[in-house]
């Protein structure tokens, strides 16, 4: 049964079914299942010492083959079993990890950090940045630098017009940041020639062909870079080398068999699927093994022993930036190829109006083809099928909407303010943008669940008094006419309590119920059962368990189940 999903993996051990009950799943929103009595895990202890694993990277064309001709066809041709996110605590959420750390969706973040994020400052500019090293792949030619601390920074520059890259960048990055995601640190710098001086043994690699790197080649690759219109310099992304060892990109499907902490498969971990949603509203869609990175960090050090920590990387074709080269109009509505696509086109002998047609660039100095008119949230796909997002479903981005949501528009100001766009137009139209597409991205998934969340309860004298919000009107969402809630409570073995309880809406989306039966047995297990109603639509119902703590007696909130 759908309840099933709540069984958590990797030693969370937060739920058990009742062996006892013969009748509670017969009808109505009563469930069999129950969770164990202790507080919900809000960290994992992934960090087991291991050795320094090996470095797995796939092949680029055979990777890109096993994609678009084996994974992508078998998914739309199939009907595949709903498989549930399973690095979930008992409150439904993702614990802090080595792949997520929980920021703005547990507590308040200040403008100020999400234009800092965890940035000191970029490198430091008291003296000139060595250059180490050069490579040009053909796309994106970069400078691998040491400053005056000796910490090192990849310097890319724009290949895709004046501030696009650099800018998407420090944007996504800053954002992923403040919702909980390792990336690196990024920064804006403005470059001139006597900003750079070669460093003994520099050298260049071009199309994996290694040669000294000369001073010539150092000021045509400085030239080639777009000038900043202040004069300041030649405008570039500065990112900081992450901490530790590279050891690959994290797979895309199962789990680095060299980590024993590494013990749920990706594609059902729900920070990896849930990044679709993120994704979808930031424009990011260059989503491939390549653009993760797993970080093995010595602890201590000197000991030959550490633990995995997990980044995304490389943003700089998001919102909208892919989207500015000819070929890729579909950017971020279809992948590089789509059978469904094809297939439908085909049959309307090209009449077939795609969901990408009429989406412009605003025109602005460093801004993509990324607006909001034409957005909806369930029509986003990065370049290539990504497996876990195949899998990722309304659950996983009902959790991910919740903390965008969360984002103020101070927020994403400071985060395009940090990019340092020199057209005020662009900050404005970037800023509205990502707010327009919030609001369609929260929207959208709020009303594909029963959106009851913070949860709060209380015994008195006259029973039990549960409050909770309801996250679509709490965000303007939506007004409260039409909506109406009904609440049940039962005891362990399922026996109804009290008779439901009708409640309206209010504006602020705040609901309150008192007086509630408890149960007696099992330190007064209850189930408290949510309907709740919007016109003639009833949705799922949210199912909140209750238990009095064993130390101190007080009744708690020890599960939600959503359906």
């Amino acid at each position: 049964m759908t309840s099933a999903r709540r069984i958590e993996r990797a030693g969370f051990a937060a739920l058990v079914l009742a062996s006892a009950l013969g009748h509670g799943c017969a009808s109505g929103p009563l469930t069999a299942l129950r969770f164990e009595n202790h507080a919900p895990i809000t960290a994992v202890n992934d960090r087991r010492p291991i050795p320094r694993p090996e470095a797995h990277e796939p092949g680029k064309l055979m990777r890109r083959f096993e994609l678009t001709a084996r994974v992508q066809p078998i998914h739309e041709l199939s009907v595949p079993e709903d498989v549930l996110a399973a690095n979930i605590n008992a409150l439904d959420e993702v614990p802090d990890s080595s792949w997520f750390q929980n920021r703005i969706g547990v507590r308040e973040l200040s403008a100020s950090e999400i234009a800092r994020g965890h940035d000191p400052g970029g490198p430091d500019r008291s003296g000139p940045l060595r250059v180490l090293s050069s490579k040009d792949h053909g796309t994106a030619p970069g400078l691998l630098v040491a400053d005056a601390r000796g910490d090192r920074y990849i310097v890319k520059f724009d290949p895709a017009g004046p501030e696009t890259e650099t800018g998407a960048e420090v944007v996504v990055q800053r954002l992923l940041w403040a919702a909980g995601y390792n990336v690196p640190e990024n920064s804006i710098v403005h470059l001139q020639r006597h900003d750079l001086v070669l460093a003994e043994g520099a050298h260049r690699t071009v199309d994996g062909v290694e040669a000294p790197l000369s001073q010539r080649d150092l000021d045509a690759l400085l030239l080639a870079a777009p000038l900043a219109p202040d004069g300041r310099g030649r405008r570039a992304l500065a990112s900081k080398y992450l901490p530790g060892e590279p050891v690959g990109g994290y797979a895309i499907t199962g789990v680095r068999r060299d980590d024993p902490s590494d013990r749920i498969a990706h594609e059902h971990r729900r920070d990896v699927r849930a990044q679709r949603t993120f994704f979808a509203w930031l424009g990011q869609t260059d989503v491939k093994q390549a653009n993760t990175l797993d970080m093995w960090i010595e602890n201590p050090k000197g000991s030959g022993l550490g633990y995995v920590r997990h980044y995304l990387v490389d943003f700089g074709k998001a919102l909208g930036v892919w989207g500015l080269q000819p070929s890729r109009e579909a950017d971020g509505y279809a992948p590089h190829f789509d059978y469904g696509y094809a297939f439908r086109s085909l049959l309307s002998f090209g009449l077939w109006r795609r969901p990408w047609e009429g989406v412009e660039a605003p025109g602005l100095r460093g801004v993509g083809r990324y607006d909001a008119e034409h957005f909806d949230p369930d029509v986003y796909s990065p370049a290539n099928p990504y497996p876990p997002f195949l899998f990722a479903d309304r659950f996983d981005a009902f959790w991910a909407a919740k903390i965008i949501a969360r984002f103020r528009r101070e927020h994403v100001a400071a985060a395009v303010l940090a990019a340092e766009y020199s057209d005020p137009r662009a900050r404005d139209y970037l800023v509205s943008t990502i707010l327009a597409r919030q609001r369609a991205t929260v929207r959208h998934w709020f009303a594909r669940v029963n959106p009851l969340d913070r949860f709060e309860v209380s015994a008195g004298r006259d029973g039990l008094r549960i409050c909770a919000v309801d996250l679509l009107l709490a965000h303007a969402l939506a007004g409260p006419a039409g909506t109406r809630y009904a609440v049940s409570t039962y005891d362990w073995d399922g026996d109804e309590l009290d008779t439901p309880r009708v409640t309206r809406a209010t504006r602020a989306g705040r609901l309150c119920v008192s007086g509630l039966e408890t149960g007696l047995a099992h330190a007064g297990y209850t189930l408290v059962a949510y309907q709740t109603f919007r016109g003639d639509r009833e949705l799922p119902p949210t199912i909140v368990h209750l238990a009095h703590d064993p130390r101190g007696g007080r009744l708690r909130v020890i599960g939600i189940e959503r359906r």
